[in-house]
C-alpha cells in the first residue's frame, strides 16, 4: 500500500512529458515557396489534426506555412483526341479528316485551335470508305473560350449522331485566313485523382475456423487511410471484413478513474475479385491492428501483399538559402497554429521545388527543463509531509490494534 500511495505521489508530481520529435530538410538552394512532403512517420508521431507539427528555422523562430491534402483534385477538362487523318490548309479552305473510334458514335466535335477571334462557315460530311462522302451538317462556328492545359480556343459542333466510319471537316478559307488546327476530338471531364504515401509496416497472416486475420504492426503509429492487397488465388471471391485495433479508455468507476484497454471495431470493408483490391478507410492512427475477414464455409484467400497509405499532406512554405530548417512534433498540449497564408491560398505561386525531408528523430530532453521530479518545488515538500503525517497516525493506529489484541 505504501509503494502504490508513492508511486502516486510521484505521478502527481513529476511533469508528464511526451516525447518529442523532429526531422531536418535537405539544404536549401533556391528562395521562394517550397512544397514539403510529410512522411508517414512524421504524420504518426504528430496529434490527428497535426496542430502540433511546426516549421523552425536555425534561429529558432517558427515559419508560417499551409497544409494542404492531395485528395481527389477539382474537376478539369481533359482533351481525347480523334485520329487525324487529314490535317490540310488549301488554297480556300482548310480541310480535316478523322476516324471515328469503333465504341463511339460522335454526336459533337470539338476542335482545338490557336487563340483566334473570327467567324467561319463550317461543312460536315461523312463516309464509310473514305471515298464517298455525304452531307452532315452545314453551319456557321464562332471559337468559344478557352480550354485545356495550355489553355487553346475551341470550335464546338454539334453534329447528328452518326455511325460514319469518317468525318471531314471544311473550314471556308475564301474571305478569312485559316486557322490553325492542333486537333480534333472532346473534352472530357475528370477529377484529378487522390494520392498516396505508403508508410513502412509489416503484416502476417493466420487462418482459423471460418476467419482470417491479417496482423499489421509499424515501429511507430502510421495514418491508416487506405490499404492495398494483393492474393494469389484465382477463382472469384466476396467475402466481408472488419478492422479492429486496442484502445485504451478511460472509465470512471464512482471516484476513481481507471485506464482499460478494450478492443475496437474501426472500420467494415468488403473484399471481392470484380472490386479493385484497394480498402479505403476513414483514418486512424495505429501501431497495431488487425483485418479480420469472415471466410463462411468458403476456403482461405492467400493474402501475397498488404500495404498501407495515407493521403498525401504537404507543406508550402517559403524557404531561404543559407536558412535551416526542421520539423518539430509530439507536444500533445501546442495548439495548432494559424498563419496568415491561409488567407491568400488562392494566390500562391506556384513551388519552386518539392523535397522530402529526412528520417525521424528523437528530440533531445531540455536539461534547462530538469527533472520530472523536482524537489524544488515547495509544494510537492508539503505533500510529502502530509503523505508522512498519514503514514505515522496508520502505523500509530496499527500498533494500538496489536497492543489491544496482545492484551487480551
Amino acid at each position: 500500500m505504501q509503494k502504490a500511495i508513492l508511486f502516486n505521489l510521484v505521478f502527481l508530481a513529476g511533469i508528464a512529458q511526451a516525447q518529442q520529435w523532429q526531422a531536418v530538410l535537405p539544404t536549401i538552394e533556391r528562395s521562394g515557396l517550397h512544397a514539403i512532403i510529410l512522411g508517414p512517420e512524421l504524420i504518426g508521431a504528430s496529434r490527428e489534426d497535426i496542430g502540433d507539427l511546426r516549421l523552425v528555422d536555425s534561429t529558432g523562430q517558427d515559419v508560417p506555412y499551409l497544409l494542404r491534402m492531395a485528395g481527389s483534385g477539382p474537376v478539369r477538362s481533359r482533351f481525347v483526341p480523334y485520329e487525324l487523318v487529314r490535317n490540310e490548309v488549301l488554297p480556300k479552305s482548310t480541310v480535316v479528316e478523322i476516324e471515328r473510334p469503333q465504341d463511339q458514335q460522335i454526336d459533337e466535335l470539338h476542335i482545338w485551335v490557336r487563340p483566334v477571334e473570327v467567324r467561319k462557315q463550317v461543312r460536315i460530311t461523312g463516309s464509310d470508305n473514305g471515298t464517298k462522302w455525304y452531307m452532315v451538317k452545314d453551319d456557321h462556328v464562332v471559337p468559344q473560350g478557352a480550354r485545356g492545359e495550355p489553355p487553346h480556343q475551341v470550335l464546338l459542333l454539334e453534329v447528328p449522331r452518326s455511325d460514319y466510319r469518317y468525318l471531314r471537316i471544311t473550314l471556308n478559307d475564301s474571305l478569312t485566313a485559316p486557322m490553325q488546327i492542333l486537333g480534333v476530338g472532346r473534352f472530357v471531364e475528370q477529377a484529378l485523382p487522390a494520392r498516396y504515401t505508403e508508410a513502412t509496416i509489416n503484416w502476417q497472416q493466420r487462418d482459423s475456423a471460418g476467419t482470417t486475420t491479417l496482423y499489421v504492426s509499424a515501429e511507430r503509429p502510421v495514418l491508416v487511410e487506405r490499404i492495398s492487397y494483393a492474393v494469389r488465388d484465382t477463382l472469384p471471391f466476396h467475402r466481408s471484413g472488419q478492422m479492429r485495433a486496442t484502445h485504451s479508455t478511460e472509465i470512471r468507476d464512482r471516484r476513481k478513474r481507471r485506464t482499460v484497454e478494450q478492443e475496437m471495431t474501426l472500420a467494415y470493408f468488403t473484399l471481392a475479385s470484380d472490386l479493385d483490391h484497394v480498402i479505403t478507410l476513414p483514418g486512424s492512427q495505429e501501431k497495431e491492428f488487425d483485418l479480420r475477414i469472415d471466410n463462411r464455409d468458403d476456403r482461405p484467400l492467400r493474402f501475397s501483399d498488404l500495404k498501407v497509405y495515407q493521403v498525401e499532406r504537404t507543406i508550402l512554405a517559403n524557404l531561404e538559402p543559407g536558412m535551416r530548417y526542421h520539423f518539430t512534433t509530439g507536444d500533445p498540449e501546442r495548439h495548432a497554429p494559424k498563419f496568415d497564408m491561409a488567407h491568400f491560398q488562392k494566390d500562391l505561386l506556384a513551388p519552386v521545388a518539392t523535397i522530402d525531408h529526412a528520417s525521424l528523430q528523437a528530440m533531445p530532453k531540455d536539461k534547462k527543463a530538469g527533472p520530472a521530479f523536482d524537489p524544488a518545488k515547495w509544494w510537492i515538500w508539503v505533500i510529502i509531509l502530509a503523505l508522512m503525517v498519514g503514514m505515522g497516525l496508520m502505523a500509530v493506529k496499527m500498533l494500538g490494534k496489536e497492543g489491544d489484541v496482545a492484551s487480551h
